[in-house]
């Protein structure tokens, strides 16, 4: 596999961004730009498949040095997001209720291409490359696609149709008081 696997994995995670992550239930859909923003908040609901994401990014920056690591973590970030297929439902960020999830999204699926053929790429590097130097190194598209997605990710900060109150989802609705 030549080495350009690790950018195509750059560039397939940072398209993901601009789809859709799931559909739900009531015609209701979560980009997947959200799902990258606030995926910790799943921890409470025992939601765990967020955590592909620093796992993979900590693959991408040892993919040279430590390659049988990167290989571990890209195959772990890899196992998490896959682990996503038992998510039955999610919360929205309209009514903060919690609907059934009916579907993926392309932006999931390019999320999760992006960790095969970091994987795949990197078992490849592990297999023929003696030494370190070997491996493919970082090139200018790296870094910017990398900059891309640290740019993509503040913007999204920024944008109220992907505001995301937490506390509305844990605290139940105050009941309404009538006289």
């Amino acid at each position: 596999m030549p080495g350009w696997y690790l950018t195509l994995s750059l560039a397939l995670y940072l398209l993901s961004l601009a789809f859709d992550g799931a559909q739900m239930s009531a015609g209701r859909h979560m980009p997947a730009l959200q799902m990258f923003l606030y995926g910790p908040w799943g921890v409470p609901f025992g939601m765990f498949q967020w955590f592909a994401n620093p796992l993979f990014g900590l693959a991408i920056l040892c993919h040279r040095r430590l390659r049988r690591l990167a290989l571990l973590l890209g195959l772990a970030a890899l196992y998490l997001a896959a682990s996503s297929f038992a998510i039955e439902r999610l919360p929205d960020n309209i009514s903060y209720a919690f609907s059934e999830r009916i579907g993926f999204g392309a932006g999931f699926y390019l999320w999760l291409a992006a960790m095969v053929v970091f994987s795949a790429g990197q078992a490849w590097q592990c297999a023929v490359a003696r030494s370190r130097n070997e491996v493919p190194a970082w090139n200018w598209l790296d870094v910017t696609l990398i900059a891309a997605l640290a740019v993509a990710a503040y913007a999204a900060t920024q944008m109220p149709s992907l505001q995301f109150e937490p506390g509305k989802v844990l605290m139940p609705p105050e009941p309404v008081q009538t006289l």
